[in-house]
């Protein structure tokens, strides 16, 4: 069975020398011997002692060479809350079952060996902070940089929480290193797709990842040097062998060799960044390529650039969690989309077109979450003319209680169609405006238009599916939803059940349901009109008193019969 992190931490501490109790002998001439005293005589004391880190000694130490008052004795509770200690404050983005096995595998364990003691009633209290934490991730919460962030906050830093996972697992590997895993790490926090590079965490991630192919390429670099002389030096020792040690040492090559190629393959499958093999040489050159390229490719970023901007989209994130109730937050997000722009506006090429994506979509939301600040509670506003939502910021009219200049520039970039940092728009890129002057949504634009993002008003002009329980909007061919009236000048097949739509409209007729007369002039074969509801209520009637005189005469006929036969 495989132990979490802190039972095995607590089971290698266990059994560890020392565990019971941990004592400290100084000498007349200062040296210092930490071990365990295993018996004592008026003129020795007999120790078991640390001669290095990991080597143990025993030896009797005469008392004459004992300072005054140097056998310090240390309690096992002493010895062991020394690790214990570290386990506070708590590491970051800890989950809520890591926390349960700090409480159950080591704190609590600690409390239940050493009842009533100081040390005791330390952890007692590790225990209760360890308990409230907990709680607070279960409620959604997280510790981010030792700062806990409500439910509310975390869900607006979630680009930044991810981000910093993936940059702690980066420095882990580093730390250990483990430069090709640390590369691994670096390039899920460097996906485009990902998001990550506008996250506070990507340009200190560069940074410390530049260190790191510096030494990866030189470290690279010698093995690809080294490699011929490796190769030379382990034939001509394989020529020198005898049975059956050449058998032995062959086989062992061979092994060797296979095992590093299964792990290439395998690694070569999902990175470019694979465990070097100082006797393979092409794999070792294009090793080295790869960490040439990467390397020249990050040090053409401008880090202060980018720390700059992501800090300005922190705060764009953070403001939009609230942005659509609350008009204080909804101008911090038009501030820090300004100037984030302005910022972008001096980054690289490949940095810009990314920032122009972002502050495109955010300047739309800041115009949507605009127009639902500003509408009356109860009132729907529709929306305006030439602004993104109806939004009057992004038409070019200040807001109550908005900025005006933080209105005027976002009313000037949308208005213009200038794409958001200030750079032309590369070729085949999506356009930074729709022709009516919207801003383009991001993500590619399909054909005829695009699907509407959920909670966003309707853009004109594009096709879009109705939501069923909303009344179908001029100029959109579509299918009409059951139970809801069809919509005049739109063709449509006759849902079973409903009657006939109003005559004029050219439409297959559903079996079983009469047809309806047909207008002149509609090229529709003309239908037999139905019985009208008079006519076929006087049938009835009619049918019902014939019936009646038939009975009638059948009991006269019979009568009649019966006097015959007495007579």
């Amino acid at each position: 069975m495989k132990l979490s992190r802190y039972q095995s931490v607590v089971f290698a501490f266990a059994s560890s020398v020392g565990f019971l109790h941990a004592d400290v002998v100084t000498l007349k001439d200062g040296k210092k011997l930490e071990g365990n005293i295993l018996s004592e005589t008026p003129t020795s004391i007999r120790m078991r002692y640390h001669l290095t880190a990991k080597i143990m000694d025993e030896k009797d130490i005469p008392r004459s060479e004992i300072a005054e008052g140097g056998i310090l004795k240390q309690k096992p509770e002493e010895v062991e809350i020394i690790e214990v200690r570290k386990s506070v404050p708590t590491p970051d983005l800890l989950s809520a079952e890591k926390y349960e096995q700090l409480i159950q595998d080591r704190l609590r364990p600690f409390v239940n060996r050493y009842p009533g003691t100081k040390e005791a009633a330390e952890v007692e209290a590790m225990i209760k902070v360890a308990q409230e934490e907990k709680e607070k991730v279960v409620a959604g919460g997280a510790k981010l940089e030792g700062k806990w962030l409500t439910r509310e906050e975390a869900k607006a830093q979630s680009l930044n929480i991810k981000a910093f996972s993936i940059r702690a697992a980066m420095l882990e590997k580093i730390a250990a290193k483990d430069f090709s895993g640390a590369l691994k790490e670096f390039d899920k926090l460097s996906d485009p797709a990902s998001g990550n590079t506008a996250s506070v965490y990507y340009p200190k991630a560069v940074a410390e990842i530049l260190v790191v192919l510096t030494s990866y390429d030189k470290q690279i670099a010698q093995m690809v040097q080294d490699q011929p002389a490796l190769q030379k030096i382990r034939e001509e020792s394989v020529k020198k062998l005898i049975e059956p040690d050449l058998t032995r040492t062959t086989e062992a090559i061979k092994k060797e060799k296979e095992t590093w190629s299964f792990t290439y393959e395998k690694e070569r499958k999902t990175s470019k960044w694979y465990t070097p093999y100082k006797y393979d040489l092409e794999s070792l050159k294009t090793l080295s390529k790869s960490i040439a390229e990467v390397k020249d490719s990050l040090s053409t970023l401008d880090l202060g650039v980018m720390t700059k901007v992501n800090a300005a989209i922190e705060r764009m994130i953070i403001a939009d969690a609230k942005a659509g109730k609350d008009k204080a937050e909804l101008t911090k997000m038009g501030e820090a989309i300004m100037e984030g722009e302005a910022e972008a506006a001096n980054a690289d090429a490949k940095s810009k077109e990314f920032y122009r994506g972002v502050f495109t979509s955010y300047r739309a939301r800041h115009a949507y979450f605009a127009q639902q600040v500003n509408t009356p509670q109860g009132q729907t506003q529709p929306a305006a003319a030439g602004a993104a939502g109806g939004s009057s910021a992004i038409a070019g009219t200040a807001e109550p209680a908005m900025d005006d200049k933080v209105a005027a520039a976002l009313a000037a970039a949308a208005a213009s169609g200038t794409p958001a940092v200030g750079t032309a728009q590369a070729p085949g890129a999506m356009p930074t405006t729709q022709p009516n002057g919207y801003p383009a949504p991001q993500g590619g634009m399909p054909p005829g238009g695009q699907p509407q993002q959920p909670g966003y008003p309707q853009q004109p002009g594009y096709a879009q599916p109705q939501q069923p329980g909303y009344p179908q909007q001029p100029g959109y061919a579509q299918p009409q939803q059951p139970g809801y009236p069809q919509q005049p000048g739109y063709a449509q097949p006759q849902q079973p059940g409903y009657p006939q739509q109003q005559p004029g409209y050219g439409q297959p007729q559903q079996p079983g349901y009469p047809q309806q007369a047909q207008q002149p002039g509609y090229g529709q074969p003309q239908a037999a009109a139905p019985v009208p509801a008079e006519e076929e209520g006087m049938s009835m009637m009619n049918m019902i008193l014939i019936g009646i005189g038939v009975v009638a005469l059948v009991l006269l006929l019979t009568l009649l019969g019966g006097k015959k036969k007495k007579k």
